[in-house]
């Protein structure tokens, strides 16, 4: 299952990385949105090109990923942080 705020949360960081917020900054606004440092640090390692090591379950049907637009066609930053779905 595609997890929505997540991935929304993943576009919070690159467009404001892209508009020069600092790292921190994100960091701070995210979890005053109420996101799980845990998420978070998720997120910007993805975004780094960091895996994270995790134990894998059998093989299961692949979902469809969900694309993310470019720095290029990316609309100004948001004004607030994403909340987290269940919120």
């Amino acid at each position: 299952m595609v997890d929505e705020a997540y991935i929304e949360m993943r576009c919070y960081i690159k467009y404001n990385l892209y508009y020069g917020q600092s790292e921190h900054t994100i960091r701070q606004n995210l979890i005053k949105a109420g996101w799980p440092v845990e998420k978070i640090n998720q997120a910007f390692m993805e975004l780094k090109g960091v895996k994270p090591v995790e134990k894998k379950a059998p093989a299961a049907k692949k979902e469809a990923k969900k694309k993310e637009p470019k720095a290029e066609e990316m609309p100004e930053p948001p004004i607030a942080a994403p909340v987290p779905s269940g919120k």
